[in-house]
C-alpha cells in the first residue's frame, strides 16, 4: 500500500475495498444475533473507521509477505461489532494463523475501553510459496504476526490444540462472555469445543463460529435456550444466549 493511499482511508467504503469485498458487513445479521435495531447496528460498524490507521498497519504487514490472504476472517468488520454491542469482558478465541480475528476483536475492546482477549493456536507452516492450508504461517512468522503492537497490551496468546487449552482457560477465567471459533473445520474438534463452553456460558454472552457444522450449532444455541443465525456470504454463524 502506498503511503499516500492512508489520507484516503476514512470512510467504512475505503475500509472494505482495502479488506476485500467479502468484508462488506451484514447488518440484518448483526441485528439478529444481537437483537439490536437496525439502525443502532449501522451506528456501530460506522466506528470501525475510527481505528483506520491500525487496520491499515494491520493489512500492511500482511502485505509485506507477498500474500494477501492468510485464513482471513470472512467477516472482520462483523466481528468488531458483535464484540462492541456486547460488550465482553472475557473473549476466547480458537485459531488465530496470521491474526485477522483478533485484531478486530481487539478493536472492538479497544472501541469498549475494556476487556481481555485469551486466543489459543495450534500452528502450522507453510512448506510452499503457493498451495498447502490456508491457514498456514509463512515461513519465519508466528501466531498472530500481523497483529499490531498497539493493540497487544489485553490480548493472551496460548500455543497449543483447544482439546489441551480450552477446559484449563475456561477454569482460569470462570464466566465466558464471547467465543469465537475460527479453526479449520473438523466436525469432532467443532463439537469438543461447543460442549466445553456451554456450561461457562451466562445469559447474554456471544459465540460466533466460521467453519461450522449447522447441524452441531444449532443444537448448542437450542440447548441454551436461544437460536443460531447464519450470514448469506459464508459459514459463519452466531447466537446470543437467551
Amino acid at each position: 500500500m502506498k503511503p499516500e493511499r492512508r489520507k484516503t482511508l476514512s470512510s467504512l467504503d475505503s475500509l472494505i475495498e482495502l479488506l476485500g469485498n467479502r468484508a462488506k458487513p451484514e447488518i440484518p445479521f448483526i441485528s439478529k444475533v444481537t437483537g439490536r435495531p437496525p439502525d443502532e447496528v449501522s451506528a456501530t460498524v460506522e466506528r470501525i473507521t475510527d481505528h483506520t490507521r491500525i487496520i491499515v498497519k494491520h493489512c500492511e504487514k500482511i502485505n509485506l509477505t507477498g500474500r494477501y490472504y492468510y485464513a482471513q476472517f470472512p467477516a472482520p468488520i462483523e466481528l468488531f461489532a458483535l464484540v462492541v454491542l456486547s460488550r465482553p469482558n472475557n473473549g476466547i478465541e480458537s485459531g488465530v494463523s496470521s491474526g485477522v480475528s483478533s485484531t478486530f476483536m481487539l478493536l472492538g475492546m479497544e472501541e469498549n475501553k475494556f476487556g481481555n482477549l485469551h486466543s489459543m493456536d495450534f500452528p502450522v507452516s507453510r512448506t510452499k510459496a503457493r498451495g498447502g492450508e490456508p491457514w498456514g504461517l509463512p515461513q519465519g512468522m508466528a501466531s498472530g504476526w500481523a497483529v499490531p503492537d498497539e493493540i497487544r497490551s489485553n490480548w493472551d496468546l496460548r500455543l497449543g490444540k483447544s482439546e489441551e487449552l480450552l477446559g484449563p482457560l475456561l477454569e482460569e477465567i470462570g464466566t465466558l462472555d464471547f467465543y469465537c471459533h475460527d479453526s479449520p473445520v473438523d466436525d469432532r474438534h467443532f463439537e469438543f469445543e461447543m460442549n466445553t463452553i456451554k456450561n461457562y456460558l451466562r445469559p447474554g454472552s456471544l459465540v460466533v463460529a466460521d467453519n461450522t457444522n449447522k447441524r452441531i450449532f444449532d443444537n448448542t444455541a437450542a440447548s441454551l435456550g436461544t437460536k443460531a443465525y447464519y450470514r448469506r456470504k459464508s459459514s459463519l454463524g452466531a447466537f446470543m444466549v437467551a
